[in-house]
């Protein structure tokens, strides 16, 4: 087989990305879960939007960008250097 034919191997800046979101996602979700779990709420009215809105999508906002660029600056200097 040639060296043209795609191997299927990650990137050394995707398997960064990925440790660099973690990093700052892990923290993020466990204050966003703390945030949302405190307050009491009246009987019979839900005051708590959920937990995709307080605390999933708060934690994708900030771990895709950063896990992203990541990435993107690492491959981009590998290939670079190439």
């Amino acid at each position: 087989m040639s060296d043209s034919h795609y191997k299927g191997e990650s990137t050394r800046g995707g398997k960064w990305g990925c440790a660099v979101a973690s990093l700052f996602g892990i923290p993020v979700f466990m204050l966003a879960t703390l945030v949302a779990s405190l307050g009491d709420c009246m009987p019979d009215i839900k005051c708590h939007p959920g937990f995709w809105l307080e605390v999933i999508l708060p934690t994708a906002f900030v771990a895709t960008p950063i896990g992203l660029g990541v990435r993107w600056l690492l491959n981009r200097r590998s290939n670079d250097d190439s």
